[in-house]
């Protein structure tokens, strides 16, 4: 049975408990939330009475048709767009005070990193502007270079650095600020099969380094499956908690592990799930 501190608005049957997050606090509350865009005959609505928890330290990874509402979540959460009706709440707060906080970062599908920076120097941007925090609650620009595998790279500028290089770039930026949650809106969309695959095992092992709580959106069903420690599926038009269940699957997951069984019963799962979605 699903716990109800993860979902609150959902009568579907056969959800587990993600054993990770079984007694772990809430870190996001989503509560009756609609969000809208629009007004009269023009309204289109994005999500529609969306009520859920997301439990400090998990992975999440959200699935659904195009337009359903999967990046319009993250930017609820995120305070990029405020909620029509209902409620977020980070940490027990409102979305502005933990982004004030910068108890959140965002990671995009595009790196955006400034072009006359070099890779040392885009991570450190987030340190020099908006309010001074304490030392303590930053991390060093180097130390993160080398959890993302870029040591030796620091003086690199954009140009000189692949697609996914750009990318663990933008991932040590995020984490510069020692965030609690790491909001991901497709990252690796736009990168080739294998450095996507290899980002993929490369940001499990800094999840579990980090302990940062992490949603993820992503199209691809493999790897939704393969990320997700808990998989959150929204219905099309307007966005709906379709389910919400989680991933048994060891939580040290190497590529191989997609050849499994249950790795296919998992994709095959969720494959049913995004067409009764659409």
């Amino acid at each position: 049975m699903v716990d109800a501190r993860l979902m609150r608005n959902g009568n579907e049957a056969g959800r587990e408990t993600a054993s990770r997050a079984d007694s772990g606090d809430v870190a996001i509350a989503v509560s009756d939330a609609t969000v809208e865009f629009g007004e009269g005959d023009d309204a289109v609505v994005a999500l529609s009475d969306v009520s859920i928890d997301f439990l400090s330290g998990d992975f999440v990874t959200i699935i659904g048709p195009s337009g359903c509402g999967k990046s319009t979540l993250l930017r609820l959460v995120a305070d990029l767009v405020a909620p029509s009706t209902g409620s977020v709440r980070v940490f027990g707060k409102p979305p502005e005070e933990a982004r004030l906080a910068r108890e959140f970062a965002f990671v995009f599908q595009d790196a955006t990193l400034l072009p006359w920076r070099s890779a040392l120097e885009n991570v450190r941007l987030p340190l020099e502007v908006g309010k001074g925090r304490a030392l303590e609650q930053e991390a060093a620009p180097k130390d993160l270079l080398r959890l993302v595998r870029l040591e030796g790279r620091e003086n690199a500028l954009p140009h000189e650095l692949s697609g996914g290089m750009r990318q663990r770039v933008s991932i040590a930026r995020a984490l510069v600020c020692r965030p609690k949650i790491l909001l991901m809106d497709e990252p690796f969309g736009a990168l080739d099969e294998i450095t996507r695959d290899n980002l993929n095992q490369e940001l499990l092992r800094i999840w579990r380094e980090t302990g940062t709580t992490i949603l993820f959106v992503t199209h691809s069903i493999p790897e939704a499956a393969f990320l997700g420690r808990r998989t959150l599926v929204l219905s099309a038009h307007p966005g709906r908690v379709l389910d919400y269940f989680a991933i048994d699957l060891p939580e040290d997951r190497k590529l191989g592990i997609r050849d499994s069984v249950e790795f296919v019963e998992i994709t095959g799962r969720l494959r049913q799930l995004l067409e009764k979605a659409a």
